[in-house]
């Protein structure tokens, strides 16, 4: 099959798309015909919305660029081994739960395309990724018990390349502060929240709780952010930007949800390691990180932010 991959895609998605056609009596044919379970409906049934076409197109897309990188340009020649391979690589890549059980449906349904498009171009393949054998129910559960929120340092480095100035920062602060969206919002000179001695004092964080954040290991964040705001004659940082247009250019690099809230994730996984290289034992470290971010549990950082 010639052609760039995401004409190979579009190819090969067209066999299985189905607009306009009912999907509740797709299903019913298919039960008909002998399917069961919903693997083997998925088998027999095709693509019916709009939103669901763009967002397996996309996914294969992806998956395609991964093939040709691995030495295979036509995209009929792909074999089991390549598409599990593609599905263990997000795995490495700390792809979260349900972005990992969307893009196995979407190869899934390509595998379908894929044999409809081998039947009807006379190329005599039959297509079996085994994917649902490969990741079953306890590699998936496994999944969503160890679900990681922080940033993979690929995501970091693409959110600390965004342009945007008031952006960047903000992202920075999260990052190397753990300050909540609220409170990057709320920093302003006046009062001075920013400490000369690389100190942010939180005033009314949440719970109108005030706090002293002291572990910032980048020793000029403090006057990077003092000088933005005077430069630009603001009050706070809340007024140069949003917390919704945070979230959007982060969305732009990272392709995911788009939350600055996850770089606090980052930050705790990172704060307790600086605390423990202090030579505080590990309990230690998790107490000290969980007062620099607003808590007063260990719980919530060995539960929940340290992941």
């Amino acid at each position: 099959m010639r052609g760039n991959i995401k004409w190979q895609v579009n190819e090969i998605l067209k066999e299985i798309k189905a607009i306009g056609k009912s999907k509740h009596e797709a299903k019913n044919q298919a039960r008909e015909g002998g399917a069961r379970g919903s693997n083997e409906i998925a088998k027999k049934t095709e693509l019916y919305g709009i939103t669901t076409i763009d967002s397996y197109r996309e996914i294969c897309i992806n998956f395609g660029n991964y093939v040709k990188e691995n030495g295979i340009n036509d995209m009929t020649n792909i074999t089991a081994e390549i598409a599990q391979s593609y599905l263990q690589s997000r795995i490495d890549e700390n792809s979260g739960h349900k972005t990992f059980q969307l893009e196995k449906s979407a190869l899934n349904k390509f595998e379908t395309a894929l044999n409809r498009y081998s039947e009807s171009h006379n190329l005599n393949k039959i297509y079996d990724f085994k994917l649902n054998e490969t990741f079953n129910r306890q590699v998936q559960k496994d999944m969503r018990h160890t679900d990681v929120r922080a940033y993979n340092q690929k995501n970091i480095d693409k959110i600390l390349n965004i342009k945007d100035k008031a952006v960047n920062l903000a992202c920075r602060i999260a990052l190397n502060a753990g300050l909540r969206k609220s409170e990057i919002l709320n920093l302003g000179l006046k009062p001075q929240s920013l400490k000369d001695n690389n100190a942010i004092n939180v005033i009314g964080g949440k719970g109108g709780k005030d706090r002293i954040v002291s572990a910032i290991v980048n020793k000029s964040l403090i006057k990077e952010v003092k000088t933005f705001l005077a430069e630009n004659n603001l009050r706070k940082f809340g007024d140069a930007i949003s917390g919704g247009k945070i979230n959007r250019e982060i969305k732009k690099v990272t392709g995911d949800s788009g939350s600055i809230h996850r770089l606090r994730h980052n930050y705790a996984i990172n704060t307790v390691k600086y605390f423990e290289g202090q030579g505080y034992s590990n309990i230690e470290a998790v107490h000290l990180t969980s007062l620099e971010m607003g808590h007063n549990r260990n719980e919530i950082i060995e539960g929940v932010y340290s992941k």
